[in-house]
C-alpha cells in the first residue's frame, strides 16, 4: 500500500501534477459566497475516494475526485460537466443525465505514472437541492508518458454547503 510519506514525495517531485492543479483551478473558479453550490462527498468504486463538485449554473458544473485504488494507485481527476437532460422529477428531487470532459493524473508506486484526458457520463439525483446521489462511468485516455485506455466508475454521494 502507498504510505502517506510516499504520496507526499510523489507530489513534491512531479511537475506534471502541479500543472494539472493549475489547469483545474483556472477552469473552475469558485465563489464560495453562494449557497448550496459546493458539494463534498464520497465516491465508491474503482477508484474510491473523496469528491467535490461546484455548480456553475443550472446546466454546468465542475467536479474533482481525489481517489485511490487499493493496489497502490492514486488518482486526481477533474471534469467540466453538462446536465444534458432532466429525466424525471420524484418527490422533492430530480434525476438528471450528465456528461463531461476533463483531465486525470494517476500515480502508481511502480513509477508507472500517467496523465491524460478523461470523460464521464452518469445519472444523478438531487434531493432538496442539498443532497446528490450519482452513478457514473469515466473512460480515460492516457497521453503521457504513453497512450493507454482505462475505464473507471462508481457510485457516490455529495452534501451541498
Amino acid at each position: 500500500m502507498y504510505g502517506m510519506k510516499n504520496l507526499i514525495r510523489l507530489f513534491q517531485r512531479n511537475l506534471t501534477l502541479r500543472h494539472f492543479w493549475l489547469i483545474l483551478f483556472l477552469l473552475f473558479p469558485l465563489n464560495l459566497n453562494s449557497q448550496n453550490k459546493l458539494g463534498l462527498g464520497v465516491y465508491l468504486g474503482v477508484p474510491t475516494g473523496v469528491t467535490g463538485k461546484y455548480l456553475l449554473s443550472r446546466s454546468n458544473s465542475g467536479d474533482v475526485l481525489l481517489a485511490w485504488r487499493f493496489n497502490d494507485a492514486f488518482f486526481v481527476q477533474g471534469h467540466y460537466n453538462f446536465n444534458l437532460s432532466e429525466i424525471e422529477r420524484y418527490k422533492n428531487g430530480v434525476f438528471n443525465f450528465y456528461a463531461g470532459a476533463g483531465l486525470f493524473f494517476k500515480a502508481v508506486s511502480k513509477g508507472d505514472d500517467s496523465f491524460g484526458v478523461s470523460g464521464n457520463i452518469g445519472v444523478n439525483y438531487f434531493l432538496k437541492q442539498k443532497y446528490e446521489f450519482f452513478l457514473e462511468l469515466s473512460p480515460k485516455l492516457g497521453l503521457f508518458p504513453g497512450t493507454g485506455f482505462d475505464l473507471t466508475g462508481g457510485i457516490g454521494f455529495r452534501f451541498y454547503l
